[in-house]
Formats: C-alpha cells, structure tokens, sequence
C-alpha cells in the first residue's frame, strides 16, 4: 500500500486524539502518502502536520431529507477530487454513517474503523478489534495502526504553530501587559452545557489565583466568557474571541497550566506538553481526559445518574460539575504549577 487516507471529521478535542495515528503510521512506513479528510472549520489543526500529504477539507456533511442526496454527491466529488489518486486503504476513526461514506467514496478497496462503529458504518467498513489495555480513546485509535504493523512505543501528537501565529500570540499577550509564560489559561466553555462548570466558579478561581500566577480567558464562547468577566473582581487577561486555532495552540503551549471543562483546549494542550486541570462531569474520564493527564483530571462521576450522557442530565443541573469546589481546583492547579516549576 502507498496511499492511507484517515477520516476523522470532528471535533477539536476528537482530532487531536486521532493524530498518533498518523504519527505511528508515518514513522513506521516512511513510503506511505497519507492524506486526512476532516471538516474545513478544524482543517488548520492538520496544517504543517509533517506526517500528511494532503488534507480533503469538506463542509459539514448533513444526512437530512430532502438535501441529503445532493449533499453526499458533492462530498464524493470533493473527496475524489482531493484525495489526489487512488487511495489503497481508508481508515475511519469516526465510526459514523457520514465518516463511512466518505472513506467509501475515496475508492479505497480496503476499509477499516476503529472498534466502535456505529449507525450504518459497520455495513460499509471492518472494525479492528480493541486490546483489553486500550482505555484511553487515543489508545483505542492506536490499536488501529497496531494492527497494521505500527507499533510505536512513543505516543506523539504531530501538532504544530506556524512562526506568524506565535509572533500574534506574543503580541496579544504582551499588549495586555502580561508575560509571555508562567500564565495559567483557563477555558470556561465546552460544548453543551451539561458539561460546564458554573461561571461564578470560574470567576472565583480567577480571583484566588490572582495573587499567585496570571490569568489568561481563552474561549470562543463569547456568552460564557461575558458570564465569567461579570463575576470577577480582580485583573485577567481577555482573549475570549481573539485567536484562531492555532493561535490559541500558542498561548496554550505557553500556559504553566491550563483549566478547562470537558473540551477540546485541554486536549490541543495536552498533546503541546502543558499541564491540565480537566473538569469533566458525564464523561468517562478514564476513557477521554486529556492523554496523560488523569491525575490532574476532576470528576464526580459516581454522582450521575444512568439517564445521564454528555447531551442530557436526568436530575435538571448536573451534579457531577457542581460538587467540584473551587478550593480543589486552585489546589489542582498549585499542584501543576509546582511541578512545572513555577511556583
């Protein structure tokens, strides 16, 4: 084989994790040309990525009647046309009908997902089997690579920020008067709001650590940061909204640590190598904190229900965020910072 091509559409965090793949691939079969099919709004997480030759940037695929025809027309066209020739295998760490059909459409005769595939995937693509080991889901998607050889003992996530974006961060940050490192950045934001932590938490976390470390606010939310900015009463750096994907990838390579929920500026800061203080509620935390950063992970999961998911919470406000203390966290974060050696 000469030509892989990876589907993995979304999200942030989601493709963040599939990056070893690539890495392991790569560097056990240096001959292969491998090319990424992902949505166009996350296609700047895979630019400059070494282990790539080629990205297929695509619109969100809508499976909806009555577009849906003419929405899966055009992104076979566009596959084809990207792809750059024949593809010989298709590996799918999606597992959806949408992630299926587009590894289809790249003509590749071989097929394969990782273990869970769902909807109509399963009809259109072999799954590789687990290893009992695998937890965490960026092992889950190694086991892929293993089973075609790529057995790397190194996990390495080929992520990287062009010269001009760090320049733009460095800028951002010294304009508002604060240090280029030893900064604490903090995300207040996740996908759905079942998996956020109340905004006056945050803000109090901001106001107790101001005495000790810098903080910087990173989210594109701006309606949360605005809640967050309310409950404050001591300085912050604002960057709520102010820099593109790879440029938050600068302030959070940056960071001395970074605070977040369940999303995905912890996992873009765990692959840079900073430390992370995950909140995570839901959310198997075994299976999805941040790669490497499960002790620096909170949760309360016991406290969920089984009618709870990462899209709905049977008791009306999640429990398993609110009995996270703002004195666990800050602990949390002291505790990084020590061994960081900036405390």
């Amino acid at each position: 084989m000469k030509r892989v091509l990876i589907v993995k559409m979304s999200a942030m965090g989601d493709i963040i994790h599939a990056l070893p793949v690539s890495a392991a691939l790569k560097d056990r079969y240096p001959h292969l040309e491998i090319v990424w099919a992902v949505e166009k709004p996350f296609a700047p997480l895979l630019e400059g990525n070494p282990c790539l030759s080629g990205i297929v940037a695509l619109p969100k695929l809508k499976l909806r009647f009555p577009t849906a025809f003419g929405a899966l027309s055009q992104h076979m066209r566009l596959v084809r046309e990207q792809c750059g020739g024949p593809i010989d295998l298709a590996i799918d760490l999606q597992g959806l009908t949408k992630s299926a059909l587009v590894a289809r459409a790249s003509g590749a005769p071989v097929r394969l997902g990782y273990h869970w595939l769902r909807e109509a995937a399963p009809f259109l693509e072999k799954p590789v089997p687990r290893r009992p080991e695998s937890i965490h889901i960026v092992d889950q998607y190694l086991d892929v690579a293993r089973a075609l050889g790529a057995d790397s003992e190194v996990v390495r996530f080929p992520l990287t920020i062009p010269e001009a974006d760090e320049a733009a961060v460095e800028q951002l940050l010294t304009e508002a008067g604060c240090s280029a490192t030893g900064f604490v950045s903090i995300n207040p934001a996740s996908a759905r709001p079942v998996k956020e932590w109340d905004a006056s938490r945050f803000g109090a976390l901001m106001d107790t650590l101001h005495e000790s470390v810098p903080c910087v606010l990173v989210t594109a939310d701006a309606a949360v940061a605005e809640r967050v900015r309310a409950t404050t009463t001591r300085p912050f750096v604002n960057l709520a909204g102010r820099t593109s994907l790879k440029q938050l990838a600068g302030v959070l390579r940056r960071s001395a640590a970074h605070v977040c929920g369940d999303t995905g500026s912890g996992h873009v800061a765990a692959a840079l190598g900073t430390r992370v203080v995950s909140l995570m509620g839901p959310t198997d935390a075994d299976r999805a904190c941040p790669y490497g950063q499960r002790s620096s992970t909170i949760t309360h999961h016991d406290l969920c229900g089984s009618g709870c998911d990462g899209k709905r919470c049977e008791f009306g406000a999640p429990r398993c965020m609110n009995a996270i203390e703002v004195a666990d966290v800050k602990q949390a974060v002291i505790n990084c910072l020590v061994v960081a050696g900036n405390l």
